[in-house]
């Protein structure tokens, strides 16, 4: 296999498993579909990071022209990236604000990138996913910083809002999708209700330190910026 082969399969890989990140990025294949963040779907991506090192640290690199070096080098920082997110940072269990389908829904509205039919039903294939995706947040949230959650209820409650007014606007140009959409997105206003209801109950608890501490940082600032210089250094 080339490594031309080889790098879009993994790329295809990583945005199927990050839909959102996908509409962001303009691929518009997974559309209808929020992450997942149950522990056997991070479990099993951290599985296919480690795989896919492996096979990305076979490639001789130096038979590789210029730009596919290049290449190689940045998509071996995403997945040492990502590993690290899994294995280390493991925010979906302290961040309430990983799981807030705000961007999912906002990024299928603003943009005029196909009919406003096909991107009401990818929103409606999206909210559908809402109330498992927050009913496994509660059950993985283990210990939240004060400052992560206050943030996260303001978050939720604009994601709320969203649905009731840039949702709706959309609604009101293409009726027909009324029937398909509405449905989903009550349960979802739901369950929305439901988490700001749970996160506000976990506000006298929560005392977790929102630092991540010199080695983490370091790691994940090295990571962020894909270069070996350490903090300090770069401060200076």
């Amino acid at each position: 296999m080339t490594f031309t082969s080889l790098a879009g399969d993994i790329l295809d890989e990583l945005l199927e498993r990050h839909p959102v990140t996908a509409t962001i990025l303009g691929d518009h294949r997974f559309d209808d579909r929020l992450e997942d963040h149950s522990e056997p779907a991070l479990d099993e991506e951290a599985s296919w990071v480690g795989r896919r090192l492996a096979d990305l640290r076979s490639v001789d690199g130096g038979a590789l022209a210029v730009a596919e070096q290049v290449d190689l080098d940045l998509l071996t920082n995403a997945l040492e990236r990502r590993r690290f997110e899994l294995e280390e940072l493991r925010e979906h269990e302290w961040n309430p604000l990983v799981v807030n389908p705000g961007t999912a829904v906002y990024t299928l509205l603003a943009r005029d990138f196909a009919p406003l039919g096909d991107r009401l039903r990818s929103a409606a294939g999206r909210l559908a996913a809402v109330p498992g995706s927050l009913e496994t947040a509660r059950r993985s949230h283990d210990g939240m910083p004060r400052v992560h959650l206050e943030t996260a209820l303001v978050q939720f409650t604009g994601t709320r809002t969203l649905l009731a007014t840039q949702l709706e606007r959309a609604l009101a140009e293409e009726p027909s999708m009324r029937r398909e959409v509405e449905p989903v997105r009550d349960r979802a206003v739901e369950a929305l209700e439901e988490h700001l209801d749970w996160l506000r109950g976990q506000l006298d608890t929560a005392d977790r330190d929102p630092r991540l501490g010199a080695a983490a940082f370091s790691r994940k600032l090295a990571l962020t910026l894909d270069t070996s210089i350490d903090a300090d250094a770069l401060l200076a």
